[in-house]
């Protein structure tokens, strides 16, 4: 009886050190996973960022690679600038943007057309540094000119001339379509300020510019007394305002004056003002075909 109960006695008490024993083994494994869970949280949630920036750096400084150093020779029009590049003179059709025109041969010149012309050439100056980021594979359009986008200072003066309201988001053809949505971008918000070709109701389209349509919204704020926006600084602060015979020089230097009556008379901005045609064409200006 006594050597079963020490038997008991001595099971018992190994079988509570054995439980005993567990019961501290589990605690020291649940502080250590405890611990290693704490050691995990303190660590960044943004642990990707870093490679992500990096990712973004090296996408940008490939951009940058890809910018071959000009310099400007002339600006032609709003979107059009010859430059020289390589030791070579090319001419360079900015891509996915469209100002209005100045010379064109039936179009004449356009609303905001001179503005744009006269900008570029004031940015875009003879002899000014610049870089150009070519189309893919050096493309140009069917006129034989270098599509690309242009640097100035690292801005590029694409997105200047939208900015300005100078020109509109146009001719998105594959595969240079990469800057396509920053463009839209930046479109609207100069359609919201009604910068420059947006503050003509329904003269800038997604076709074209209707010039017809910027004759009427300039008759009615010519009717209401309120003043075009960006008005088109004057060069010549001798107009004649007394006489209706409006001259008009282009960014080639083209002289053209419009009668009252022709197609584009409404929409022309004067750089001068003539009493006859015989006074228009002494000064050096032809009448306008339209």
């Amino acid at each position: 009886m006594i050597k079963t109960f020490h038997f008991l006695l001595t099971a018992g008490t190994l079988s509570a050190l054995l439980l005993s024993g567990c019961s501290g083994t589990e605690y020291k494994g649940s502080r250590s996973d405890s611990q290693q869970e704490q050691k995990q949280s303190v660590v960044p949630p943004d642990t990707n960022a870093p490679a992500s920036s990096k990712k973004t750096a090296e996408v940008q400084d490939q951009t940058k690679k890809d910018r071959l150093p000009a310099s400007v020779v002339s600006a032609v029009d709003g979107d059009t600038v010859k430059i020289k590049l390589n030791g070579k003179v090319e001419t360079v059709r900015m891509l996915c943007v469209d100002t209005p025109e100045t010379h064109h041969p039936r179009l004449g010149v356009q609303p905001f057309g001179l503005e744009a012309a006269q900008f570029t050439k004031k940015i875009l100056y003879s002899g000014r540094k610049i870089e150009l980021e070519p189309g893919i594979n050096m493309g140009r359009d069917k006129y034989g000119r270098l599509l690309g986008y242009i640097y100035a200072d690292g801005k590029m003066f694409n997105e200047t001339l939208l900015e300005k309201g100078l020109a509109r988001v146009a001719y998105i053809y594959p595969p240079n379509t990469k800057y396509t949505g920053q463009f839209y971008a930046i479109q609207r918000k100069a359609q919201q300020k009604r910068a420059g070709i947006w503050s003509l109701e329904n003269y800038a389209t997604d076709k074209g510019f209707d010039t017809n349509a910027a004759s009427t919204a300039l008759d009615k704020k010519g009717n209401s007394g309120d003043a075009p926006q960006n008005p088109k600084p004057q060069e010549n602060h001798s107009l004649n305002r007394a006489c209706d015979i409006k001259g008009n020089i282009s960014s080639r230097g083209a002289k053209i004056y419009h009668m009252p009556g022709q197609h584009f008379y409404k929409a022309t901005k004067p750089e001068k003002m003539f009493c006859t045609e015989n006074e228009a064409v002494k000064a050096g200006f032809r009448k306008s075909q339209q």
